[in-house]
């Protein structure tokens, strides 16, 4: 689970009835997906049959949706793996958060960030407030989220705070940039991706063209919540050219004795310039179940100069790959907080009466065969966080990434 929550968004509960047979059906549809379509074919040593077989009874005989999705999320989650949920296409979740995030520190929710157009903002929640009643914060939708908050003064008050989902989509533009020119002549380029989609690898030129020049890059990953292998493109810039990272899904691996080695790699089908989703799901089904997606030689454009990339408890995902591939391959610098252990590549699967699965369909190994499925990324220099400096405004992850980029530039 995340460290930080994103509160307005999540699963939530359907009270509609459905009859046994529907659930039924709907119950053996969902089983034989999860038998075919999730990529290891092994279920990391779990016996699906037997959790199958657990559940079918109890969900078969569920007296509402509501219950028929609690069973079933639950019967996935035990497959131990990120990026598997059951829900009801079209309904909305009776119940919803804030538009806030917050940073569980000291075993308390403190908030972190406030969406700029929130009822949450308007009701007098603040960036630094404690609340001191989290389960106040998820309830129906309709009705305000009643909070007792600590300030950072250290006075209490209650709040009535509007329930809204935000966050998502993402933010627009998801890669934005900027340039620093300091006094002392050096000039520091500021890359902030919050979701590798099919658009990042234009954006990510686009960047370039103005940060090439700089003498130190700072990317900032810290809000990602993923995307596609279009992360491999900003790998290109400083990184070096050749196999980036494996997608193997089950046909692949079935035909393999064991784990996933090195070896094993060494001939399945390569593809450079795959950063759409529908061009990476295209490249594995031409592998044959596996591809090897290449970091690309972009010549001249190549960026020599130090690389500093902050991550943290968000930074999930596609985002993930992109922080193995910086931290094995590259010479860049990772600084913050490990990551959310959540690196899968998923896909959503129609299921009758009205529902649907997502499943993860490809695992993502590194070119030497290590598994980087779900594995959280730790940083090189470790943050630690703390409320006072967030009720000071401080950015604690930029002020220690401006410290070991003049670090690198003092480097002979």
């Amino acid at each position: 689970m995340f460290k930080i929550a994103m509160l307005a968004i999540g699963l939530g509960c359907f009270s509609s009835i459905a009859s046994a047979q529907d659930y039924n059906e709907t119950f053996e549809a969902l089983d034989q997906t999860v038998r075919t379509q999730f990529y290891d074919p092994h279920f990391g040593g779990r016996d699906w049959a037997a959790i199958s077989a657990r559940y079918r009874k109890a969900m078969v005989e569920a007296k509402s949706d509501a219950e028929f999705q609690r069973l079933g999320q639950e019967m996935l989650k035990e497959l131990g793996v990120s990026h598997v949920g059951l829900q009801r296409i079209g309904k909305s979740a009776p119940t919803m958060g804030l538009a806030v995030l917050t940073d569980i520190l000291d075993g308390a929710h403190v908030v972190v960030d406030i969406d700029p157009a929130s009822g949450a903002r308007a009701a007098g929640l603040r960036i630094g407030d404690r609340i001191l009643d989290p389960a106040a914060i998820r309830g129906p939708r309709e009705q305000p989220a009643l909070l007792d908050v600590e300030r950072c003064d250290g006075t209490r008050t209650t709040l009535s705070v509007p329930r809204e989902s935000a966050y998502w989509p993402p933010r627009e533009r998801t890669i934005s940039w900027s340039v620093l020119r300091r006094g002392d002549g050096r000039s520091v380029g500021y890359l902030r991706a919050d979701r590798f989609g099919d658009d990042a690898a234009e954006l990510i030129d686009e960047a370039m063209e103005s940060l090439g020049k700089t003498d130190g890059l700072l990317i900032d990953v810290r809000n990602n919540s993923g995307g596609n292998a279009s992360a491999l493109r900003l790998l290109a810039y400083f990184g070096k050219p050749g196999p980036g990272v494996a997608l193997l899904s089950r046909p692949f691996l079935e035909k393999l004795d064991g784990p996933v080695q090195e070896k094993d790699l060494t001939d399945i089908y390569r593809v450079t310039g795959a950063y759409t989703t529908e061009a990476i799901f295209d490249a594995v089904r031409q592998g044959n179940g596996a591809t090897m997606l290449m970091i690309e030689d972009i010549g001249e454009r190549c960026f020599d100069k130090p690389v500093v990339i902050l991550i943290g408890p968000e930074t999930g995902s596609a985002a993930e790959g992109f922080a193995w591939g910086a931290k094995e391959q590259t010479a860049a610098v990772l600084i913050g907080r490990p990551t959310a252990g959540v690196l899968l590549s998923s896909e959503r699967f129609d299921l009758p009466g009205g529902w649907r699965v997502t499943l993860p369909v490809h695992g993502n190994w590194g070119p030497d065969g290590r598994d980087y499925g779900d594995q959280s990324v730790p940083p090189a220099i470790e943050v630690t966080h703390t409320r006072e400096a967030i009720c000071r405004g401080e950015d604690v992850d930029l002020a220690a990434a401006v410290v070991a980029l003049e670090d690198l530039w003092r480097r002979p």
